[in-house]
């Protein structure tokens, strides 16, 4: 779970705020509030979005599913954020994403180097870096300590 308490400064807890949201099921609301206009959005393997619009356009066509099946009954998802640190108007985050679905399997669990720029306060991009492996990764089995209610 992204703990925003490891924030040193602003830049970073804006960061951070944003992968909360992608977990408390707030990214729509997060990315209307704190992302600029022409934000971008780009992800190892898939079309960048460019703007709020092309970013809201995605999700409502399905989101990640669209270019990822392994993510078919993804139910929650958490992010395990192994280092932060920022320089200037540039925050680094290297994280273990988790892709949940209602039984408790991690369906996908990229090993990720994430790149968010700032601009006058708000984020104008997220860039994620990883091995496209995980799109064929096999789902864990299911835990129940995990199992979490569908959203």
């Amino acid at each position: 779970m992204v703990d925003l308490g490891i924030a040193r400064n602003e830049k970073e807890r804006l960061a951070l705020e944003l992968l909360k949201a992608m977990e408390d099921g707030t990214l729509g609301e997060t990315i209307e509030s704190s992302c600029t206009d022409d934000f971008v959005w780009a992800n190892s393997g898939l079309p960048a979005l460019e703007g709020k619009s092309d970013v809201f356009e995605y999700m409502a066509n399905g989101g990640f599913l669209q270019h990822i099946p392994i993510l078919k009954g993804m139910t929650s998802f958490s992010a395990d954020v192994l280092h932060i640190a920022s320089n200037g108007d540039v925050v680094f985050t290297e994280r273990i994403d988790h892709h949940w679905d209602a039984e408790g399997r991690d369906l996908m669990t990229p090993h990720i180097a994430g790149v968010i720029e700032i601009r006058d306060g708000r984020i104008a991009a997220l860039r994620d870096f990883y091995d496209t492996v995980c799109y064929q990764q096999e789902p864990t089995e299911p835990d129940p300590d995990h199992a979490r209610p569908r959203r």
